[in-house]
């Protein structure tokens, strides 16, 4: 009966638009699952992420590629088809990247992003979707602060991901600017 009731809720909430946590921060294959732990008393989160059993695998520092972590945003988070790869949005309120973490067998590495919008002004840079031979789709806006002078700029961007050199490439990038009428 429990089963069943939560198999209801979860049914219902798919129409309803808001899919389970569980089920959003689970890898495809079901070996993974994303969590975002808070730090102590501060206003910092940590990623972590935890096999299926609920043993830690993963836990962030509180910076990465020398940037300040201060929230990773599950709602955006993207796993690679074969459940490989983990791309997730963090940062701080100027500056949301997109970073990487593979799953090597053993343990998950980050993986370098390249510079994606780097001429830009206070970028927030999300995944959007993987697809075949670990090409991870990307889309960004801004700014989100700073010298916005009313006038912005949304892109896109494509990333290959190479799993036995742990390195990735930009394969390309498109900025469109618009001003306050558009």
């Amino acid at each position: 009966m429990k089963t069943t009731l939560l198999f209801f809720a979860f049914l219902t909430s798919l129409f309803a638009g808001d899919v389970p946590e569980v089920v959003r921060t689970a890898s495809p294959d079901g070996a993974f699952r994303v969590s975002i732990a808070k730090v102590g008393d501060t206003n910092t989160t940590r990623l972590e992420i935890k096999g299926k059993d609920g043993k830690l695998l993963f836990t962030s520092s509180p910076q990465i590629d020398a940037t300040a972590i201060f929230d990773f945003y599950p709602d955006h988070l993207r796993w690679s088809p074969d459940s490989k790869i983990l791309a997730i949005p963090a940062g701080f309120p100027k500056l949301f990247q997109t970073y990487l973490f593979a799953w090597d067998g053993t343990k998950f590495q980050f993986i370098a992003m390249p510079k994606i919008a780097a001429g830009e002004d206070n970028p927030w840079i999300y995944p959007v979707e993987w697809r075949g031979n670990h090409i991870l789709h990307l889309t960004f806006t801004g700014p989100h602060a700073g010298k916005a002078d009313d006038n912005g700029y949304k892109g896109t961007a494509v990333v290959q991901v190479d799993l036995q050199t742990k390195t990735s490439k930009k394969i390309s990038e498109k900025v469109k600017r618009y001003g306050p009428t558009e």
